[in-house]
């Protein structure tokens, strides 16, 4: 795998930092490289309560990649984040850098060459803080980390199951522990009755929430009326109507309305 070496080359040269560790397939193939150049690379997780994995598999995740320790950083989103503009990420992304060690050494993290075309607002605090992204630099695309990650080390299970859920809530509609809750149980249930990782509850407004899936086995399972009354029970507190999206799950649709 030649990227595979080029990105493990690349930290034989830049041997001390920090990398924002998400647990997804993109840092898992930065922190893989950094540990297999034997580069002094302490990753960073944040916990600011929009996470779907939990702390002790994000640090299983780490270990898996040879990292021997994760720093983390508990986070409590400001009125800024919490109220959901469209430059949220990089309100968040802001917020998490300045709470990042500042003892002068560099910052880096798993953006790759398939972000850069994207609407990707948090790419704005990155320049701003000067994060090194070595995926991106070198080339490397989201769909090239993935071999990258899972050779290197990483648990695929796990790395599929991380996500950002306030990406789930539509622009303007607040960021509430009672819809990030019920999002997360939702998807949580769904991940362990059919392994669909790219499952995605999504609250379009006030109304209405809108499940995506990715399998057909989990469509098939809401042929069961107990699983659709489940459903309902979790996410029926905070919208009127739980639904089924027709589409397979993909990137935030509402995105392809900005202009940027």
């Amino acid at each position: 795998m030649e990227k595979k070496d080029a990105l493990i080359n690349w930290f034989k040269t830049n041997t001390k930092g920090y990398l924002l560790f998400s647990g997804g397939f993109d840092s898992s193939a930065v922190l893989g490289a950094a540990m297999q150049a034997k580069a002094n690379i302490i990753p960073i997780w944040v916990n600011n309560g929009f996470n779907r994995a939990k702390a002790d598999d994000m640090a299983q995740q780490a270990k898996s990649l040879g990292a021997p320790e994760l720093k983390i950083i508990n986070v409590t989103p400001g009125q800024v984040v919490v109220d959901n503009p469209e430059k949220r990420c990089y309100h968040c992304k802001s917020h998490i850098l300045s709470l990042a060690p500042q003892d002068g050494l560099p910052l880096f993290d798993g953006t790759t060459a398939s972000d850069l075309g994207n609407y990707r607002p948090g790419k704005q605090a990155l320049d701003e803080y000067k994060v090194q992204s070595p995926l991106a630099e070198l080339g490397i695309t989201s769909w090239e980390t993935k071999d990258i990650a899972i050779a290197l080390g990483a648990d695929p299970d796990f790395a599929d199951h991380e996500s950002c859920l306030a990406t789930r809530i539509n622009y303007n509609k607040l960021l509430t522990p009672e819809r990030i809750k019920a999002i997360y149980k939702i998807e949580n249930y769904l991940i362990k009755q059919t392994n669909d990782y790219h499952v995605r509850c999504r609250i379009d407004d006030e109304d209405h929430m809108r499940i995506e899936l990715s399998k057909p086995e989990s469509y098939a399972l809401l042929a069961d009326a107990s699983v659709r009354e489940k459903l309902f029970e979790m996410g029926g507190d905070v919208c009127l109507f739980v639904t089924i999206d027709v589409k397979r799950s993909r990137p935030n649709e509402y995105d392809k309305r900005i202009k940027y």
